[in-house]
């Protein structure tokens, strides 16, 4: 496939999660200089590519975009921007329109990436109208969902980007993975736990998209960072050939745990 080398890097909690009370130790603004030290001086990256809800929590703010339902048709299509030329980007999985962005470039650090949307041809005209308005480029990808090597293709194909982080959440991430799209893992564990059983962990399957198939990893390198933050580079592997949903003893020991909850 043609694509992007894919690394997905991510802050967790020592019990593995993405959000949640470990964030508001006291300590964790200096703590949080190990991801972006990583981020931005271990990784040349031409694109970070994240969903909707971590686009929102981070640059949209859960705002409704103003849209012309009486806009006309926009061509077919993909639409590449002017802004695109820049080769930075910031890349929105957001198939039904959600985001409001107020600007073709977003605040990341000390870059202002173009905004890039990965759509689908059931995402609203209206949408397609609003990204033309704002100059923000678009990629379709998929008829009624997003189609993740698609896209991957196309971000290599007609944004020319080489490289690209996959920053989350816990379900892109996953999916990614399931697709057989990522390269390298590369995990910030923060000294701290919370022990939350409600929040996020680094990946989730969602019912419907994806499986909780395992997926093999191989250790490539581990740092121990000036903040106590542990780093650790992974190398992906193949998913573990096993068919659960027919091995009666894997049943008898989910058995088992269903009836004592």
């Amino acid at each position: 496939m043609n694509k992007p080398f894919i690394f997905c890097h991510m802050e967790t909690s020592l019990d593995g999660k993405i959000m949640g009370k470990y964030l508001w130790r006291p300590s964790a603004a200096d703590e949080g200089d190990s991801f972006d030290l990583v981020q931005h001086q271990k990784y040349q990256y031409q694109a970070l590519i994240l969903g909707r809800i971590t686009i929102d929590d981070n640059f949209t703010y859960y705002e409704t975009p103003q849209v012309n339902e009486a806009a006309p048709e926009a061509p077919a299509g993909d639409f590449i921007a002017e802004g695109a030329s820049k080769g930075q980007f910031m890349i929105a999985i957001d198939s039904k329109g959600k985001l409001a962005w107020q600007d073709n470039t977003a605040e990341d650090g000390d870059m202002k990436p173009h905004v890039v949307s990965i759509l689908t041809e059931a995402t609203p005209n209206s949408y397609k109208d609003f990204l033309r308005q704002k100059g923000i480029s678009y990629l379709i990808c998929g008829k009624d969902s997003v189609d993740l090597a698609l896209a991957c293709e196309k971000i290599k194909d007609v944004l020319h980007v080489e490289k690209m982080m996959l920053g989350g959440g816990a379900v892109l991430n996953w999916s990614f993975l399931q697709a057989g799209l990522v390269d390298e893992v590369s995990q910030v564990i923060a000294p701290a736990a919370d022990g939350s059983t409600t929040t996020q962990t680094l990946f989730m399957a969602k019912p419907g998209i994806t499986k909780d198939q395992p997926i093999l990893f191989k250790p490539l390198s581990v740092e121990i960072m000036e903040d106590d933050a542990v780093w650790i580079r992974w190398q992906v592997g193949e998913k573990v050939d096993f068919d659960f949903d027919n091995d009666p003893t894997y049943k008898e020991v989910m058995g088992m745990i269903e009836s004592h909850k």
